[in-house]
């Protein structure tokens, strides 16, 4: 593509490859390995996320390739006369079919007795292509059949199709009816252009017009020399009627912004008609109903548009911000106008809510329209999706990726699309898979661009620097905040679930790290405090559940959390999500002989899993010998382990050894135990030892996941319920639509005892003193209205009474949200527990990366299970 690798020819071992030879030269190329499913393409600006999207587009299509292609620093970029080249493309494919190897053949002359299994194809000077295949460790070039036809054609049809999402282009707020026609009928000829027209364009012919109806004088017959008679019409009419036929012409849009309307309204067309399945036929009968003022049947067939939007888009399991949200359509003149109603039940036009949503919708309305090639695969390319996105619409993109590479088996697709996007956003990283990430950085003056090898393996830095935020757990963002222990904690549920997830665990027993933020805490002590500070101050407070050891001091914070020294005198958090390992002890296999009831974290893993974990620490941080280790067995730690954790054990074993003063790090151990069973599952000569271990590993982290997973969904369920202050709004609604001009003080007595009735049932879920203080405006309402007294009598100052009403509600959220002194204690809580990671501060830059969900070099090879896949998988060389 243009860019070659610097470093290489550098590289003494280096062996040039055919295709990175000219002349005598050695010019490699940057290899970017693309998953089979999904690629996230990361770098700083200008380190050639965007070109390599290009790149791909161009190596499989042919088109579009210029000199312009070239980085600047190419020693091939020249004005030099009888010098100008263009820059060369080079994809590598397999996971090839029957038929593509079929095709192969057809296309160069492969011998019949030469068995291949992938192939690289190479545009050189736009229009020369160049196939080789690997043979005995090299590659062989072989020659396209000169005597076929067409051979251009039979590449193509080889080569996926591209497919792009629009990230520009969003779900327009209205559109004419007869424009949704004129897109599904090309031949439909019956529109007038003034229907065509969006509605600012009538709106200008509308303001044009007013002008003749304001000043019928314009128009005048005069008397010319000759004594005829003829029309004039002055200079103020000529500017009306040129406004007309402007707005008729759309000569007041450019090339770009007609391209780009019309692709709005293309959007509009496949919503409408093909995701909902409405056929033109019933728009025309709309667009007649309303022309004819026959409003109830135009209602009628609203309402059946509506019903199959509902039906068929089924948007809200994929928009998480609001699961009550509906998209609606309404007629008004020309035009279908889009709504939207959320959670409140409150309708908004499109220009009345974010640009978020729109965008999303868009995205989603064009996978959702998406058909399958009948006979080819597919790749997705799309730069930058995040540009108009929060970060939660972020997240929800992910599973939009995911929807194209891997279809279920109601999907409307009938083939998996290769993913492949380029984005600056944290949020559009899957912790899930931290094999899919590639990582682009620009190098100093002529070195250019080069993949960052094994990002995982150099703690994510390149990563960081990239995207120029933190790519780890920030504390109290995510959808549901896991509370640990310590940071070995994070890093064991983080490592562990990547592997399940790669050993296809099913998701009921591992975790979504996207969805999940795994908050460490320093130690049990602090999780009391910070599990205050995500929920014991505000109105809309997080989802939080907690994981603690059964040892004294987890024992000793869920008595607190559950003690009465919380905020406002009550618990912190409900026992349903509080999780200490001893309450699901009996579902764990455990070392034979460990009796300890006070198990933590660690006494989960499997002994033969310990020891290994223990020896790869020691070797690698404190270079202690292979042979020094070898009388740490199984044995030695059994007879220290009835009475003490696994981890105090391998600690006394170690005194044993002849090498003394060996001390294990917690940090150290989680990060090898996770290396141990990712080295471990992907061997073929396994012990049955290790065999055992792995799957009694497997079992134990399954059955605590699953029982985290319970614990997510209850408390994520608990936000989704209807909050008191919507409760107080729904019964102010509905008494107000009948009493919108007085009320009896009858009447206002029963709604504010209904109110209190309220208040009673919501004391488990609201915070006491926002109850109190909707109390308080309760009966000073009651009291300055006289409500319980003369009771037949009308309310006195009904409007002043309403807005009582008003208060009410925003009463508690008011007493929720006072200001406190508590971001001088949070700043000593921190403080204070950043001092009890002495022992964990040195290696805090290495730990910072791993707090993202175990990025770490243990998950590189994580995704080796896709390559069982069979879409094509191109291998980019650059």
């Amino acid at each position: 593509m243009g860019i070659l690798d610097t470093e290489e020819p550098n590289n003494i071992s280096a062996k040039p490859k055919p295709w990175e030879k000219i002349g005598d030269a050695f010019y490699p190329y940057i290899e970017v390995p693309i998953e089979n499913k999904i690629t996230t393409i990361v770098g700083a600006n200008e380190s050639g996320k965007s070109h390599l999207l290009s790149a791909i587009e161009k190596a499989i299509t042919g088109e579009g390739i210029e000199r312009r292609d070239f980085c600047r620093y190419s020693h091939f970029f020249t004005v030099k006369h009888n010098e100008l080249k263009y820059p060369d493309f080079g994809t590598e494919w397999t996971n090839l079919t029957e038929s593509d190897i079929t095709c192969i053949r057809r296309i160069i002359e492969v011998p019949e007795n030469v068995i291949f299994d992938r192939f690289l194809v190479f545009r050189n000077d736009r229009s020369n292509l160049n196939f080789y295949l690997p043979e005995k460790g090299d590659y062989r070039p072989y020659k396209i059949n000169g005597a076929k036809r067409n051979i251009n054609i039979e590449i193509q049809n080889l080569l996926p199709r591209i497919l792009k999402i629009e990230s520009s282009i969003a779900l327009p707020p209205s559109v004419p009816i007869k424009k949704i026609v004129k897109i599904g009928e090309k031949n439909y000829l019956e529109s007038k252009k003034f229907e065509l027209l969006d509605q600012k364009q009538r709106n200008r012919i509308v303001d044009a017009l007013d002008h003749f109806s304001d000043n019928p004088e314009v128009i005048s017959k005069v008397r010319n020399l000759l004594g005829e008679k003829r029309e004039q019409i002055d200079d103020k009419a000529v500017e009306s009627v040129k406004a007309i036929v402007s707005a008729l012409g759309e000569v007041n849009f450019s090339d770009d912004d007609k391209a780009l309307r019309e692709k709005k309204f293309e959007l509009a067309y496949k919503l409408i008609c093909e995701i909902a399945e409405v056929d033109t036929k019933a728009l025309l009968d709309l667009t007649e109903a309303i022309k004819n003022g026959m409003q109830g049947y135009a209602n009628g067939i609203i309402e059946k548009i509506n019903r199959q939007l509902a039906i068929h888009l089924n948007f809200p399991n994929y928009w998480v911000q609001d699961r009550n949200f509906c998209l609606k359509v309404m007629a008004r003149d020309y035009d279908l106008v889009f709504t939207i109603t959320d959670r409140t039940g409150t309708e908004y036009s499109f220009d009345e809510r974010s640009q978020g949503l729109r965008y999303f919708l868009s995205y989603f309305v064009q996978y959702r329209s998406h058909k399958s090639h009948s006979t080819k695969s597919e790749i997705l390319l799309m730069d930058e999706p995040d540009a108009y996105l929060s970060s939660q619409a972020q997240q929800d993109l992910l599973k939009v990726f995911d929807l194209f590479a891997d279809p279920g088996t109601n999907s409307h697709l009938t083939d998996p699309i290769q993913v492949i996007y380029v984005t600056h956003s944290p949020f559009l990283i899957d912790k899930n898979h931290a094999e899919r990430i590639r990582v682009l950085q620009k190098g100093n003056e002529d070195e250019g661009t080069r993949v960052v090898k094994d990002a995982a393996r150099n703690h994510y830095e390149p990563l960081r620097s990239s995207i120029g935020a933190y790519v780890g757990e920030t504390t109290f963002i995510g959808n549901c905040n896991l509370m640990v222990e310590g940071l070995s904690d994070q890093i064991l549920i983080a490592g562990v679930t990547t592997y399940l997830r790669a050993r296809e665990s099913p998701n009921l027993e591992t975790l979504d790290l996207n969805q999940i933020t795994i908050v460490p805490s320093g130690s049990a002590s602090h999780i009391p405090y910070l599990v205050y500070l995500a929920r014991g101050r505000d109105v809309e407070q997080p989802a939080v559940i907690v994981l603690l050891d059964s040892d004294k001091s987890g024992t000793e914070a869920k008595k607190q959390l559950l003690g009465k020294g919380g905020h406002h005198r009550r618990p912190l958090l409900r026992e349903q999500f509080i999780l200490q390992l001893g309450d699901i002890q009996q579902e764990f296999s455990l070392a034979e002989g460990n009796v300890n009831p006070n198990i933590e974290i660690e006494d989960i893993i499997p002994l033969t899993i310990c020891i290994q974990a223990t020896k790869f620490y020691l070797q690698e941080f404190l270079k202690v010998d292979e042979s020094e280790l070898s009388p740490l067995t199984e044995d030695l730690v059994l007879k220290k382990l009835s009475s003490q954790t696994i981890l105090d054990a391998l600690q006394e074993s170690l005194g044993d050894l002849p090498t003394q003063d060996l001390q294990i790090n917690k940090i150290g151990f989680a990060r090898n135990v996770i290396r141990v069973v990712n080295e471990w599952s992907r061997k073929q000569d396994l012990s049955e030892s290790q065999k055992d271990a792995l799957q009694a590993f497997e079992k134990n982290f399954r059955a605590l996941f699953k029982k985290l997973n319970t614990m997510q969904r209850r408390a994520q369920q608990k936000l989704t319920d209807e909050r008191l202050s919507q409760k107080i709004q729904r019964r102010k609604k509905d008494f107000n639509a009948r009493h919108p001009i007085s009320a009896r003080r009858e009447d206002g007595f029963i709604l504010l005892d209904e109110i209190e009735g309220i208040l009673e049932t919501n004391t488990e879920n609201e915070s006491i003193k926002e109850i109190e203080a909707i109390k308080a405006a309760i009966q000073n309402l009651r009291r300055d209205y006289k409500l319980d007294v003369d009771t037949n009598k009308a309310i006195d100052e009904y409007s002043g009474f309403q807005k009582g009403l008003e208060r009410i509600k925003y009463a508690g959220l008011l007493a929720s949200q006072e200001e406190s002194n508590e971001q001088a204690m949070l700043e000593e809580a921190l403080k204070t527990s950043e001092d009890t990671r002495s022992d964990e501060s040195e290696i805090d830059g290495l730990v910072e990366v791993d707090n993202g969900q175990n990025l770490d070099e243990s998950t590189k090879n994580t995704g080796n299970s896709a390559k069982n896949d069979t879409s094509k998988k191109p291998n980019l060389h650059k």
